[in-house]
């Protein structure tokens, strides 16, 4: 999985960094640790378009029915970024990147039961 800094996110978004960072804490990025501990940006928390780079427009909504049914910050962006059985074994991110947000927050519903 690749991994930019927030400072690379900000330049493809167009914004300052300290926008990535609200955005993150937004839910709207995800952000998992390198090996040195530091948040690194996922990079398919981002789209890129014909327009230039944008950001995944359902994320925030499953990161936070994850969240609001118990999930740490962390175990949602995990459980996002995994294959999902319940999903046909794709990942919710692909789906939500796709537009398929209806089917990824009724099982993210149910897994945060």
């Amino acid at each position: 999985m690749e991994m930019i800094s927030f400072a690379e996110a900000a330049a493809r978004l167009g914004v300052k960094v300290t926008r990535a960072h609200r955005l993150l804490k937004e839910h709207r990025l995800l952000a998992l640790p390198d090996e040195q501990g530091k948040l690194q940006i996922v990079t398919d928390s981002l789209l890129e378009t014909s327009e230039g780079w944008t950001l995944v427009e359902r994320l925030p909504g499953t990161m936070l029915t994850l969240i609001d049914g118990g999930f740490s910050v962390q175990e949602a962006t995990e459980w996002v970024l995994a294959a999902q059985p319940l999903l046909g074994g794709q990942r919710p991110l692909d789906l939500l990147r796709a537009g398929s947000h209806t089917k990824v927050n009724s099982v993210a519903a149910m897994q945060a039961l």
